[in-house]
């Protein structure tokens, strides 16, 4: 939620933007138009990345704001073909598998089916699995530029998962440990429940394995999600994760705060655009020296997925690297 009272108009949330052109003081004005409600060009110009919120020191949520006038204007101009597929999208049947006694579980609201592989071996098989349309978890809307979704939705989330009695829920979703955390919060909801990333989890369980742990010796970049941008705070916990399994968060261009979108959410309205930003990516991954990309969010590879074939990358998602590490089979990667 944009916090009014935080924001003293400094600028620097659209003179950082990396896909706008903002001095100081066009970026002052624009802002200032902004906050009074005045037509403005950044709600049509903004790629919806989130990134703002994080460059904001005061904490004011620069974005939402921005996110709130694109879907009172219409800034964006979706079609509505678009957003009946991103509803159809956010569809899945319903399933809690129960696990192990004293384990905690796993939530994969609906992307379950877009990852490149499932969420299987010593890591998960003990774990309560949630999935399906009912923990689905609304913040990706902002990408349509519509944050109504997650206004009218958040509530039945979090009263949906602690539904199910689960005490330790585990977020492979980027998009819905952000919800559960940062958003649930901004609302004044309270979580019966501890939300845990699927980092920190990954990260814990390497702790406790390490004796099984095998060091792999690669090169990964980084491909960080919109949505961290919500909850950065985890950044060293990654670090950490990868130091445990022996990988190497190769220096990039684009990675921590510099980090730009995977381009998808953009190629419905602005192929162009899209398409500069994926290759922004590729090249700068290709360049710093990775034999792999690695990503947290499976939107991600479904837009960066074929490229980085392309250019003789691999992909893993983190939990695949952890896999590896302990020495276990994953299948190969198809687009």
């Amino acid at each position: 939620m944009f916090d009014k009272e935080k924001c003293d108009l400094c600028g620097d949330c659209l003179v950082e933007c990396k896909y706008t052109d903002y001095d100081r003081e066009s970026a002052i004005a624009e802002m200032t138009a902004l906050v009074e409600g005045r037509e403005t060009g950044i709600a049509k110009q903004c790629i919806t990345c989130v990134a703002c919120n994080e460059i904001c020191e005061k904490g004011a949520n620069p974005f939402d704001l921005i996110c709130e006038t694109q879907e009172k204007t219409n800034a964006l101009d979706v079609p509505e073909a678009v957003v009946q597929m991103f509803d159809s999208m956010c569809k899945g049947r319903n399933e809690v598998r129960k696990g192990a006694s004293g384990k905690p579980a796993i939530s994969s609201c609906v992307v379950g089916p877009a990852l490149p592989r499932p969420l299987e071996g010593s890591l998960f098989d003990d774990l309560t699995h949630i999935r399906g349309e009912d923990y689905f978890c609304y913040i990706g809307w902002v990408h349509l530029g519509m944050s109504s979704p997650l206004d009218k939705g958040i509530h039945q989330f979090i009263d949906n998962l602690a539904a199910t009695g689960e005490k330790e829920i585990v977020f492979m979703h980027d998009d819905c440990y952000a919800t559960a955390t940062t958003s649930a919060k901004q609302y004044g909801i309270d979580v019966p429940f501890r939300a845990i990333h699927i980092i920190e989890y990954l990260r814990d369980q390497m702790k406790e394995r390490q004796g099984k742990v095998k060091k792999l010796g690669m090169k990964i970049a980084y491909q960080r999600p919109c949505a961290s941008r919500y909850t950065p705070e985890k950044e060293p916990m990654l670090d950490e994760l990868f130091d445990l399994i022996g990988v190497e968060r190769v220096a990039r261009t684009y990675d921590r705060k510099d980090a730009l979108c995977c381009g998808l959410p953009l190629m419905f309205r602005d192929m162009a655009r899209g398409t500069e930003i994926q290759a922004k990516n590729l090249d700068d991954a290709e360049a710093a020296g990775a034999s792999a990309m690695t990503f947290l969010c499976p939107v991600c590879v479904r837009g960066l997925g074929t490229g980085t074939i392309e250019r003789g990358m691999d992909i893993y998602m983190i939990s695949d690297l952890c896999r590896l590490a302990l020495g276990e089979h994953i299948p190969e990667y198809s687009a």
